[in-house]
């Protein structure tokens, strides 16, 4: 076959998707940004963006967000694309109702950073698949940012590897999602709240104990500054604190430490529970980048991988797997999940 067969077939299967396939806008919603991208029948993306948003009123996102999508479907499918062959699929860090596109509570955390902070904002009980379904038109979906994540590795991650695995996401907080036996467990699961130390510090949440009492980017500055005394401007300067040879780096460590049994225990739940062969974790880069003179990411990868520790004894056989955070793949996920609950487009994984 030569080069301009090649080309010719390329053009007819695109002619053919564009007469008979269904198409997807995928949207990370993370405060005061949005990140989306257009997927095709076949998974793969075709374009995306980043925006701004300035405020985080639920009808301002809802606009915002409905502005974004049309924008992709009409660059990307061209303005007179029939709306019934697509979908939007947004993805919200916290809980959701998935089966009414509710946003079940959505809250900006306190946080240590001395720069001024912006607006807060609380969301609960939003409707906000059935607001984006009636401004743009078409059918829409929306789960909780793990989820959309655990998406993803099914279809174009550890799937391919594993019919049960598990992915912890870590943000301002932490949550987490599951794929079991190759079906997608999509209920309200907070990983972040389970209460794995005795006498640990208040959560956010008003329990003790949390994981992210002692994990996410909130919490982890917060301890490190409560071990130092230092004011810190975010994670990065607890973690840039840790790193250096500062006389309290090492008092410092001792949080990454802590942060890293705290998910090594979470860890072991999930195991105990569904037995997963692999667990995925999403951080920042700097936390799960270990090498020579990186002692916060050293100090809570050792930690995290001891979860045999704290795990019964048949369930320990399990392969955690570290990835930097990118919001491309929470939106891809969530364009994944609409496809699939919208037009009931599967992906074999791969």
């Amino acid at each position: 076959m030569n080069v301009n067969d090649v080309k010719v077939r390329q053009v007819l299967r695109r002619s053919y998707e564009l007469d008979h396939g269904h198409y997807a806008v995928g949207v990370e919603l993370q405060p005061y940004k949005l990140t989306g991208v257009v997927v095709g029948s076949d998974g793969v993306v075709m374009a995306r963006t980043r925006r701004h948003l300035t405020v985080m009123e639920s009808a301002e996102v809802v606009k915002r967000v409905a502005e974004m999508a049309g924008r992709l479907m009409d660059d990307r499918l061209g303005c007179a694309f029939p709306r019934s062959r697509v979908c939007v699929g947004v993805q919200v860090g916290g809980p959701v109702d998935p089966d009414t596109g509710t946003v079940l509570h959505l809250v900006n955390g306190p946080d240590d950073h001395r720069h001024e902070k912006p607006p807060p904002y609380e969301w609960v009980d939003v409707p906000l698949g059935a607001e984006l379904a009636f401004k743009m038109g078409c059918a829409t979906s929306v789960e909780n940012d793990a989820h959309a994540f655990a998406a993803y590795e099914q279809s174009l991650g550890v799937g391919s590897r594993s019919a049960t695995f598990g992915v912890v996401l870590v943000r301002d907080g932490v949550g987490a999602g599951m794929v079991v036996r190759g079906e997608r467990i999509s209920v309200p699961m907070e990983f972040g709240h389970l209460q794995v130390w005795q006498r640990g510090r208040i959560c956010d949440c008003g329990m003790r104990g949390c994981i992210e009492s002692q994990v996410g980017n909130r919490a982890l500055t917060a301890v490190v500054k409560e071990l130092t005394g230092r004011e810190l401007d975010g994670l990065e300067a607890a973690i840039a604190l840790t790193d250096s040879n500062d006389p309290q780096a090492r008092q410092a460590a001792a949080a990454f430490r802590k942060a890293g049994t705290s998910i090594a225990r979470g860890i072991a739940t999930l195991l105990t529970t569904f037995g997963p062969t692999h667990v995925v974790i999403y951080a920042a880069e700097d936390l799960i980048s270990g090498g020579p003179g990186r002692r916060a990411a050293n100090s809570f990868l050792h930690a995290m991988r001891r979860f045999p520790a704290h795990t019964f004894h048949i369930s320990r056989d399990c392969h955690i797997v570290t990835k930097p955070l990118d919001a491309v793949r929470g939106a891809h996920g969530a364009a994944l999940i609409a496809l699939q609950s919208c037009f009931g487009v599967r992906l074999r994984p791969r």
